[in-house]
């Protein structure tokens, strides 16, 4: 059964204005894990996309959790260890998650010009 389902989507070049503000360093901090900022760092051609749809990922899961109080960006963590990406859930999203009984996470990204976006989708058992 769906228990949550949430989409954003972002202009990269609004995230790439973040990444060359003077306040980069404090942004990237708040709201992208250090595993996150290896990643899209490691990717200097398309740095600002990958960020860009970091930040969907983390719009779309709070939607999909309700955007449950005290929740944080760095509550939810884009993983990219092989093949699909999928989201680690912690703080206030995993508590949101227990409350909702998710069972799974189902996370897409795309990106194409100058968006990007992300769709979440809660999975809990029953029917």
């Amino acid at each position: 059964m769906i228990a949550g389902l949430g989409m954003d989507v972002v202009s990269v070049s609004r995230i790439a204005g973040q990444l060359a503000s003077p306040t980069a360093v404090r942004f990237l901090e708040r709201v992208y894990t250090a595993r996150e900022r290896a990643y899209c760092d490691a990717r200097p051609a398309a740095r600002a996309v990958h960020y860009a749809a970091r930040w969907a990922a983390k719009e779309a899961a709070s939607k999909a959790l309700g955007v449950p109080s005290g929740i944080r960006f760095l509550d939810v963590e884009v993983s990219r260890e092989q093949g699909a990406p999928s989201l680690l859930l912690s703080g206030a999203a995993a508590a949101a998650a227990a409350r909702r009984g998710v069972q799974a996470v189902h996370l897409t990204l795309t990106h194409d010009g100058d968006v990007a976006a992300a769709t979440v989708i809660l999975e809990a058992a029953g029917g």
